[in-house]
């Protein structure tokens, strides 16, 4: 052996922190299609994508309303003549109502997303339903529904059903990721697209800085192509 070689010494400690990373990585990325690819098949009478002949695709947006955040979302939508639907949280509603106020007036729709963002998941379906029944209270609206995180209540499904469509979504755009890498989400949701797709933002300040990055070129994609844009 040449003792003048270099020995390359792999440490465990490092090689442990890769192996978890790529676990975390791969379980994220399972957890956050898992809706689409598998519950769709599962939960068939939720509304993954839209059945539409012609070029058309429903924007949405979560956790608002925020003062400045979805308002630069309604001037941006504008730009393009599109109309979208807002799933709003029922405190943020109820602490800006002038916001919502604003969405009903640009011709946008309103969505339940229940008065405390709660998982459904871990919770009692009576107390699901109570949250929910606490922001409709806010929002007058008993038309749309989407669970937080996509982690519907399975014992609600049924009552809520009978009220509600219950939208869930085809295209993930994961604009609230921390280190997002927004060129390859920005080709992804693009990808992704198809007639009658059902896209979800959030107007949150969570995910204000992919947003703003990622929504001004994904409408501009979106009328090039041809795309109506329109509200649920």
């Amino acid at each position: 052996m040449d003792l003048n070689s270099k020995v390359i010494v792999f440490s465990p400690t490092s090689l442990l922190k890769k192996q978890i990373q790529t676990l975390v990585g791969f379980h994220s990325f399972v957890l956050l299609n898992f809706w689409y690819t598998i519950g769709k098949t599962f939960l068939p009478t939720l509304t993954w994508r839209r059945s539409e002949d012609t070029k058309v695709v429903y924007l949405t947006f979560d956790d608002g309303p925020h003062p400045d955040i979805t308002r630069w979302v309604i001037q941006e939508l504008d730009k393009v003549g599109a109309k979208a639907s807002f799933f709003v949280v029922g405190e943020n509603a109820q602490t800006y109502p002038d916001v919502l106020s604003e969405l009903e007036k640009n011709g946008h729709s309103i969505g339940n997303h229940t008065y405390h963002h709660l998982k459904g998941w871990g919770i009692s379906t009576a107390a699901y339903i109570q949250d929910i029944e606490q922001c409709n209270d806010v929002i007058h609206e008993k038309r749309l529904f989407r669970p937080p995180f996509g982690r519907i209540n399975f014992g609600a499904i049924k009552p809520l059903s009978k009220e509600f469509e219950i939208v869930m979504w085809d295209v993930l755009t994961k604009d609230y990721l921390k280190g997002l890498n927004t060129k390859k989400a920005q080709k992804r949701i693009q990808r992704a697209t198809k007639t009658g797709s059902i896209i979800v933002f959030h107007d949150s300040i969570k995910a204000n800085l992919n947003l703003k990055v990622l929504l001004p070129d994904y409408l501009q994609f979106l009328a090039k192509e041809g795309y109506e844009m329109r509200a649920l």
